[in-house]
């Protein structure tokens, strides 16, 4: 055995155990940032279609209008609001049934300039007669499945964050 000056045994420059503790304390970052990458897209995808649903809904509901013997664009039978709310959430495939209650208003254009429509607006494809708008408004509480992305991202209490969609279109009956 090599003695160093002081009589200890000396080290020899050996880092065979280093790599594996600076895995160790880069490992877990790694994967928090992976598995938010992984969140971060079921957040946007979730949004994304949310939106769509929306449009479609709004552009479903103006052609609906106020006449009950319209038939819904997908011919799944006459126009109604239920009809209506479930041919978007039937668009919804991502998100969890149930989960997304759509309103629907029908107000003036003034209105809806005004960005008074959900106010001041009739709820009911009934009162879409032509020219007025109609206005879909819905949203999803979306899980953030990881607590340090609710910590930071969160809307609401439970630690979700509140995805809202909202869409107008023409009434055209």
């Amino acid at each position: 055995m090599i003695r160093g000056k002081l009589g200890r045994p000396s080290r020899t420059g050996s880092s065979d155990g280093i790599a594996l503790i600076e895995f160790s304390l880069v490992a877990p970052i790694g994967f928090l940032l992976i598995l938010s990458i992984i969140v971060g897209c079921v957040v946007i995808t979730n949004l994304v279609q949310l939106t769509n649903a929306a449009r479609d809904g709004a552009r479903a509901a103006a052609i609906c209008g106020s006449v009950s013997t319209a038939q819904m664009p997908d011919g799944s039978g006459t126009c109604s609001d239920t009809a209506v709310a479930a041919y978007i959430t039937s668009h919804l495939s991502a998100i969890p049934a149930g989960s997304v209650l759509p309103q629907i208003y029908v107000c003036t254009p003034s209105e809806a300039a005004a960005g008074t429509c959900t106010s001041a607006g009739v709820r009911g494809i009934a009162n879409c007669q032509r020219g007025r708008i109609v206005e879909v408004d819905m949203y999803y509480d979306q899980p953030l499945y990881i607590p340090l992305l609710s910590t930071f991202f969160q809307t609401n209490p439970d630690g979700t964050r509140r995805l809202n969609a909202s869409a107008e279109a023409t009434c055209e009956q």
